[in-house]
């Protein structure tokens, strides 16, 4: 396997590691991270050349020395439950898992991760949020013009049909058809799959900016968008607080700098009140969108020292913690990557605000117990589950 060392003047702290091995598993497949007296030292089971590995490694402590922790907002909520409730929530039939980071939800959960929406969209609605619906599916152009397949190989997911053509068709029904044993289907011409022209889409927000591109007449608006959201990734240990697929709801913002500055920092207020009325514990500080370890590691350090991505963070259970919410800055990324500008000529600064409402019920059984029944009156309330 291959392996790197880079010496260091100083050992990182916890927070450093555990933020290092976070970046370096985003790329890498890690066998070994060994923090040792003068260094670290890393093994992969990629095959990639210990010299571009050592040159991975070299970026990601660069990146890692412009993580601030800026904390904006701390709440903190005494007897917080100490067990992780996804075995009691499974044994009942709420959660059930269907894959590897694939679920289905049905009772309590579902019934609390409904209501934290309704609460969402009245905070969309206290903005005047215009409310959208978009398609999971979105052309492979518009991901390109924002350069998510060079910053983001890791987790994309793209989508092909069968080719147009009957031989090709046949040929994939006969190969794959009951009993074959072919449970992975391999993307090649051979299987008869046409190249991909779309992607799952990997958020809610990107796709209000590819509807505003090429115009010259955008004004201030705010928009809301509820959907299903795809990531090649999913939690090792089958936990809730990574899936491949779950549900988002994201509060968007585009228009002059000041009227999205004005916004972020009201929904940012509106997002810790939140926290509060569900009587979880959070911390809402600096963070860093999870780029693949080429030149996109650039932009975790300008995101770090602009302060341009906030996020959640709730505690679970024993040590483990997880975003629940980021809130976000663009500036002009996509007025820029999509081409659109105002009346003015000015391009329009972008922000939005994202729930992930799996993760964010899942802190509230964590936080609360594994039996709504027994949860605090006040929250059942606020939530309108009593």
């Amino acid at each position: 396997m291959p392996d790197a060392h880079i010496t260091l003047t100083a050992a990182l702290d916890g927070d450093s590691r555990a933020h290092f091995g976070e970046m370096l598993k985003r790329s890498f497949d890690v066998a070994t991270i060994d923090h040792g007296s003068n260094g670290i030292t890393v093994s992969v089971r990629d095959d990639v050349p210990p010299a571009e590995l050592h040159q991975a490694l070299k970026q990601l402590l660069r990146v890692r020395r412009y993580a601030s922790g800026d904390c904006l907002f701390v709440h903190e909520a005494p007897n917080q439950q100490n067990a992780d409730p996804q075995p009691a929530l499974e044994a009942k039939g709420e959660v059930c898992s269907i894959a590897q980071g694939l679920f289905a939800f049905r009772g309590d959960f579902l019934r609390v991760r409904t209501a934290l929406d309704s609460r969402v969209r009245m905070i969309a609605g206290h903005c005047g949020a215009d409310e959208l619906s978009y398609p999971p599916l979105w052309p492979i152009p518009l991901l390109q013009s924002i350069n998510y397949f060079h910053d983001f190989p890791h987790l994309a997911l793209l989508a092909s049909g069968v080719e147009p053509e009957y031989m090709a068709r046949a040929a994939f029904a006969n190969r794959f058809r009951k009993g074959s044993g072919n449970a992975v289907i391999a993307c090649t011409a051979e299987n008869g799959l046409a190249p991909a022209h779309a992607a799952l889409a990997p958020t809610v927000c990107d796709c209000c900016y590819w509807l505003l591109r090429g115009r010259r007449d955008v004004v201030d608006q705010i928009s809301t968008i509820y959907g299903q959201v795809f990531r090649n990734e999913s939690s090792p240990d089958g936990r809730l607080d990574r899936l491949t697929a779950y549900t988002m709801r994201e509060i968007v913002m585009v228009g002059s700098e000041g009227f999205v500055l004005a916004k972020r920092q009201a929904l940012l207020d509106e997002v810790a009140g939140l926290m509060v009325d569900l009587d979880l514990a959070c911390n809402i500080k600096a963070a860093d969108d999870p780029f693949f370890s080429n030149d996109a590691l650039q932009r975790n350090a300008y995101q770090n020292l602009s302060r341009l991505k906030y996020e959640v963070e709730v505690p679970l259970y024993d040590d483990r913690k997880t975003a629940v919410a980021s809130i976000n800055l663009h500036e002009d990324y996509f007025s820029r990557n999509y081409d659109f500008e105002n009346a003015d000529g000015a391009r329009p600064f972008s922000a939005c605000v994202g729930f992930g409402y799996e993760r964010l019920t899942y802190a509230l059984f964590c936080r609360h117990g594994a039996k709504l029944a027994a949860w605090p009156r006040s929250v059942c309330t606020f939530l309108e589950l009593t």
